[in-house]
């Protein structure tokens, strides 16, 4: 891989909101270090190319969360649980952020910030990460891997790996591999193409690592995640399939058959949200099928407001792609 090979690979710290450190991978440049920021001095009511923070009173990503329980008013049962962080900013100094039962798995987000680090030192890949986005109930976060190769001279994509998840039950936990367009940072999400993890946040109450609720054992969810994640090691592969799916559907013109092809091939995706492609291919992109690629990747990876249906979106579409590359292109 053409960019990162050519450079030196060193180790440094890198800092967790609560001062605790990981090792992780940094690049040895001609101009010097350039190593990981601390996330946890960030100021997070900015965007300030990391961090994306949606919270109306700038609350951090890593501030301590509880689950507590509920008891009813009445009676004085207990009802089931809340999950309330920290907020300097409320006249409790908590902010309630939704309500679980009781195993629900409350995965904190420094904790999961903190295994996607990992996986990617692991990894032996040099790598950032650019940036996490959270809402006060849901958060995501980015490292991208910093070997990358061109489709055409200065238009350069690798992959990432996204991690998600939620402390409100609008998002399951997942992590997976992901394919990235740097010069317009869109991101392209495939099940299909890339490995992934995903789970319920609800703790098993068997004795295997996963039950038949789709959850992991409280104590097993990390190792879940680590196995899972371990195919990481043929991410080289991984870009080499994609720069050529790629690749495939930049030679592509765009024709009515080519188009009406591709759009059957993406039904579960609403007419509103195809217009919303069609509008951005047609005003901001070329005519090809790299094109329409580039305008519906870009629109699930900009949205101001994140959804789970822009992750299920973006899957559904780049696998549809990538596939119609290597089934109709090659």
């Amino acid at each position: 891989m053409a960019t990162a090979n050519k450079q030196k690979k060193n180790t440094a710290e890198i800092h967790a909101g609560d001062g605790a450190t990981l090792d992780a991978v940094v690049l040895a440049e001609s101009t010097g270090q350039v190593s990981h920021r601390d996330i946890g001095q960030i100021t997070v009511t900015d965007i300030d190319g990391i961090t994306i923070n949606r919270t109306k009173s700038g609350i951090s990503p890593f501030v301590p969360i509880l689950k507590t329980p509920t008891y009813s008013q009445n009676s004085g049962t207990q009802s089931g649980f809340a999950v309330e962080i920290e907020d300097p900013g409320s006249e409790t100094g908590y902010k309630h952020v939704g309500n679980v039962s009781k195993n629900y798995l409350l995965l904190s987000n420094e904790e999961v910030r903190d295994l996607a680090v990992e996986i990617a030192v692991q990894s032996g890949l040099p790598f950032k990460e650019s940036r996490i986005f959270w809402d006060g109930s849901r958060f995501c976060h980015i490292v991208d891997f910093l070997e990358t190769e061109e489709i055409t001279p200065g238009d350069e994509v690798g992959l990432s790996l996204i991690t998600r998840s939620s402390y409100d039950k609008s998002w399951r936990y997942e992590s997976a591999l992901m394919g990235k367009r740097f010069v317009c940072d869109n991101g392209a999400l495939s099940g299909e193409f890339f490995a992934r993890v995903s789970f319920k946040h609800l703790a098993s109450q068997g004795t295997s690592g996963v039950g038949p609720d789709d959850g992991p054992k409280e104590e097993s969810w990390k190792e879940i995640v680590r196995q899972g994640m371990s195919v990481i090691d043929q991410a080289p592969d991984n870009l080499d399939r994609f720069v050529t799916g790629l690749r495939a559907l930049k030679s592509a013109e765009m024709t009515d058959v080519r188009l009406r092809e591709v759009w059957r091939s993406i039904p579960t995706v609403g007419d509103s949200i195809k217009g919303q492609i069609m509008s951005r291919y047609v005003q901001h992109e070329e005519p090809t099928l790299f094109g329409l690629f580039n305008a519906g990747t870009w629109l699930f990876s900009h949205r101001e407001k994140m959804t789970a249906a822009d992750f299920s979106n973006n899957d559904v579409f780049s696998s549809a792609m990538l596939g119609y590359a290597f089934e109709h292109l090659n």
